[in-house]
């Protein structure tokens, strides 16, 4: 039983070191691990040489670690992930191509919000520098994704909320749904100069995990019509996620 338990530990111990690299640094130096992981340098040191053995980390130039080309391979060959970007990257690039704005699809890591696929062009870099991995309460790309998720009635917050905070909770949500995306809130007293919109992309068993997002420029375009086109390019993902899904089945059906 000691022997099982110690191999889980290896394997909890590997999951956290990767994990590090998950949010908006795709570089870690030792020192990062070791205060994110809370482990000692010496067990990052030996667990490092060991996923860069095989591939699933690399080192770069400047002894710093990043994700290995092996764990791409091995999500991208992940049948649910891989048709999620057959059916997205298209669409994606149409959004793109049609506004030129900066078009993505997000899903969660705990309670920030996290990018899986964006197109953008060069001019957009900062945008998604200054994005970042902002908790979900307070990004469109996050509501939407609060809004389809099993407990909506949890909100990311520091603190509990008061019964009326809550209630308005409820309702800023039951607006989400309503709408079909969510978009960045309008009035003078906003003046971030960019705006957001977010529609979800259902599943075949119409769970919400991921979602379709676009970029503008307050006052260039309206947040409204960024979420209708939002929605639309979600619902053109979700049908082919339903098709795709209903093909597979026929497949493995008639094998």
């Amino acid at each position: 039983m000691s022997e099982i338990n110690g191999k889980r530990g290896v394997l909890a111990r590997a999951f956290d070191i990767l994990g590090c690299f998950t949010g908006g640094e795709p570089e870690r130096s030792v020192a990062d691990i070791c205060a994110v992981t809370e482990l000692p340098p010496a067990t990052v040191h030996r667990m490092l040489a060991t996923l860069s053995e095989h591939g699933a980390i690399e080192r770069t130039g400047r002894g710093r670690y990043r994700l290995g080309p092996r764990l791409w391979r091995l999500g991208h060959g992940v049948p649910d992930i891989r048709l999620l970007r057959d059916c997205a990257r298209p669409a994606l690039v149409d959004l793109h191509a049609s506004t030129r704005l900066p078009v993505a699809l997000a899903t969660r890591e705990g309670d920030r919000l996290h990018i899986i696929d964006k197109i953008a062009g060069r001019g957009t870099v900062r945008v998604w520098e200054q994005l970042g991995t902002p908790v979900l309460d307070e990004h469109p790309a996050g509501l939407t994704l609060l809004a389809w998720s099993g407990d909506p009635d949890r909100r990311p917050s520091s603190r509990p909320l008061r019964s009326d905070e809550q209630f308005a909770w409820r309702q800023q949500l039951a607006e989400v749904r309503r709408l079909g995306f969510a978009h960045s809130p309008l009035g003078p007293q906003h003046t971030s100069p960019l705006v957001w919109a977010a529609a979800p992309v259902f599943a075949e068993d119409q769970t919400v995990s991921t979602c379709v997002m676009i970029g503008g420029r307050r006052g260039e375009h309206p947040p409204v019509s960024l979420g209708r086109l939002a929605r639309a390019t979600a619902r053109d993902i979700s049908t082919g996620l339903r098709n795709g899904a209903a093909n597979t089945h026929l497949t493995r059906t008639h094998a």
